[in-house]
């Protein structure tokens, strides 16, 4: 999480991922096994992990896309749906979790959180003023304030 410089509210998804990937390494309590090969019988393909908060480029498949439309969406990489062979990815804009398999990573590159922040301030300006308007509505639609 420091690494890729994801904020602590994302905490859970980062311990979701770590213990996907420790009952997928051996462990001496199962004689160098799997505790995912004593459950399930067999060993685990782990060819598809990648590293937790890179940068993930989901496929859009919104029906009619036009010719110069953009094909892929930024997200971040929270790890893998269980029960499926999908990915969690995280749209940082919306703050929305998302489940794709048409992905492609860039490991090395995190998100631009600063990005993020803007965002975050105009939604904390939008808030004090309904805030603004629910105290002083009735009077300045009377026209006596402001």
């Amino acid at each position: 999480m420091k690494s890729m410089k994801i904020p602590g509210r994302y905490w859970g998804e980062a311990v979701r991922h770590v213990v996907y990937l420790l009952n997928r390494l051996p462990t001496r309590a199962v004689l160098e096994k799997t505790p995912f090969e004593m459950w399930v019988g067999r060993r685990p393909h782990l060819g598809h992990r990648k590293v937790f908060g890179c940068l993930a480029h989901m496929k859009v498949t919104v029906p009619h896309l036009k010719k110069l439309s953009d094909r892929s969406q930024k997200t971040i990489y929270l790890g893998v749906e269980e029960g499926s062979k999908a990915h969690r990815l995280l749209d940082p804009l919306q703050n929305k979790v998302l489940v794709s398999r048409d992905v492609k990573f860039e490991e090395d590159v995190s998100w631009s959180w600063e990005q993020g922040n803007v965002r975050m301030e105009e939604f904390y300006v939008e808030v004090m003023i309904l805030q603004f308007l629910q105290i002083w509505g009735n009077q300045v639609v009377q026209g006596r304030c402001l």
